[in-house]
């Protein structure tokens, strides 16, 4: 059986308000006039000019300019993460498994390991794809007894941590072993329905440490 990782899909949405201030400008408008002469006579003409002067209209007092009127724009509203740790957030390569399992075969307790190079990817929205494509074998021993298969198969579900400790949702995810060894004797391929599960964790920049108990216990360390 292959081992599935689910986490909870929390999606947040960030509203941030703005509003622009308007500013209204008001115009000056100006009259005036000149001094117009009267006309003046031939050059030969004793009579002198007459001028008849003109009085300018005032200019009228400028409009005041009303204040700018500004809104404040809200502060940005900060919601958590939908995965919940950042930490979680990117591809993840399996570097060591550990599994104890007592369904496989009945009354005995069966040690696996293998299962290497299997890549999980979290994104920070929430979502785990948990990819067996190019993963080793994964290999059971115990009392006398040896089993073995390649695990094939996509699975994907909503999945959240923090403060050590994750938790996966959604629909069972398919599964498919192939190349089932018995005891050295071939058996036919199988394929089964992983479910959500849950645990605890260590993260840091480079390792992820995940446990869970249910339904087997394993414990798997991947690496960016």
């Amino acid at each position: 059986m292959t081992n599935d990782k689910t986490r909870k899909l929390m999606r947040s949405r960030r509203i941030i308000g703005a509003f622009a201030g308007a500013v209204i400008l008001g115009g000056l408008t100006a009259c005036g006039g000149a001094a117009t002469p009267a006309p003046v006579g031939r050059a030969d003409s004793a009579l002198p000019s007459a001028i008849t002067p003109q009085t300018a209209n005032p200019a009228p007092s400028p409009t005041p300019s009303p204040s700018p009127v500004r809104t404040p724009t809200p502060a940005p509203t900060v919601n958590a993460l939908a995965i919940g740790d950042s930490c979680l957030v990117g591809r993840w390569t399996l570097m060591s498994l550990l599994m104890t399992d007592t369904a496989s075969v009945p009354g005995v307790t069966l040690t696996f390991t293998g299962q290497l190079g299997t890549v999980m990817t979290l994104g920070v929205e929430g979502t785990e794809v948990y990819d067996l494509t190019n993963s080793t074998r994964l290999v059971g021993v115990g009392n006398g007894h040896t089993i073995s298969w390649q695990g094939q198969g996509v699975q994907r579900f909503q999945f959240r941590g923090e403060a050590g400790q994750w938790w996966e949702s959604g629909p069972g995810q398919l599964a498919t072993a192939t190349n089932v060894v018995l005891d050295g004797v071939a058996q036919p391929d199988f394929s089964s329905v992983g479910p959500p599960t849950a645990g605890s964790y260590l993260c840091s920049a480079s390792e992820l440490r995940m446990t869970a108990v249910d339904p087997v216990q394993v414990t798997q360390v991947f690496r960016k």
